[in-house]
């Protein structure tokens, strides 16, 4: 078993740039590349850049991509590919679906590269932190190699086999969660708020009681205070939430639809950008419970 030493980043947004301040901070070699040159910025003291993504793979160890989207991957990687010594190992780490990263690991297999299902949990914080949660699957071998790599960037890994694309299922069903969470507190805030209610004392109430977790906590005080800056984007959220919907046909869709929804209005009224936070947006719509009831009796 060779050591990895050598590791390329493709993709430096929110998490692709943390993760790849982690790496190398970690002591590997790094080069990295983004489609925007302006994002290498802030990594050009710790990193190599590259012009393109094809000489920033070249002769690395292991290659990891953090891209927004399966059609992001696929094209960055259509000359990224070919130009991977044989035997590197691909470390896929953009939420893509299972039905993508299957064709991901077939591309890489062509191509004789080895494929590890690695898509990661946690945002911005944590990814500087280095306090993510891994999701991999993957051959023994290939992730033994990875090891160091996968441990400069996650405090916590689950293994998930060991082939894609099950860590990227797992990935899916996270993600809705997260949708769902996010905006169930969101919606109980407004509730509150609409029947005259201190929606500050939601949490309160709810804080350390058997319903209550850290991220509703989170994401409430966010909301509270107002504060969308990105730690997970809108935009990045609604995709996935879309990919778990397009991919699980045989479960009732009624939540997932009503999240895309939700998401969506979210997102059409230019918050994609935002923190999902943000998504306490589309419950601002309706007329005042209040008001409501009050029209009824009249």
């Amino acid at each position: 078993m060779s050591a990895v030493r050598s590791v390329t980043v493709l993709g430096l947004g929110t998490m692709g740039a943390a993760m790849a301040a982690r790496i190398a901070g970690a002591g590997f070699d790094v080069t990295v590349w983004n489609r925007s040159p302006e994002r290498t910025v802030p990594l050009r003291d710790v990193a190599r850049v590259a012009p393109s993504a094809a000489e920033a793979v070249e002769g690395a160890d292991a290659v990891l991509t953090m891209l927004f989207d399966a059609d992001a991957v696929r094209a960055v990687m259509a000359t990224a590919l070919p130009a991977m010594r044989p035997g590197a190992i691909w470390m896929q780490s953009s939420t893509v679906g299972t039905l993508a990263s299957a064709e991901l690991a077939r591309r890489a297999s062509a191509a004789g590269v080895r494929y590890v299902d690695a898509p990661m949990l946690g945002t911005k914080a944590p990814a500087q932190q280095g306090r993510l949660t891994a999701l991999l699957a993957g051959a023994d071998t290939d992730l033994a190699e990875l090891e160091p790599v996968v441990r400069a960037v996650a405090s916590k890994s689950v293994r998930i086999g060991d082939a894609a694309p099950a860590a990227s299922g797992l990935k899916l069903a996270a993600n809705a969660w997260i949708a769902t969470i996010t905006a169930g507190i969101a919606q109980s805030l407004t509730i509150a708020d609409r029947l005259g209610v201190d929606p500050g004392l939601l949490l309160e109430a709810l804080d350390g009681t058997a319903p209550d977790s850290p991220y509703a906590q989170l994401k409430g005080r966010a909301i509270l205070a107002g504060g969308f800056e990105p730690q997970f984007e809108v935009a990045g959220l609604l995709k996935d939430v879309r990919l778990a919907r397009a991919e699980t046909e045989r479960i009732a869709p009624e939540l997932l639809d009503a999240l895309e929804r939700l998401y969506g209005e979210t997102a059409d009224e230019g918050a994609a950008g935002d923190d999902i936070a943000a998504v306490w947006r589309a419950f601002q719509h309706a007329a005042p419970v209040v008001a409501a009831a009050e029209r009824r009796a009249g």
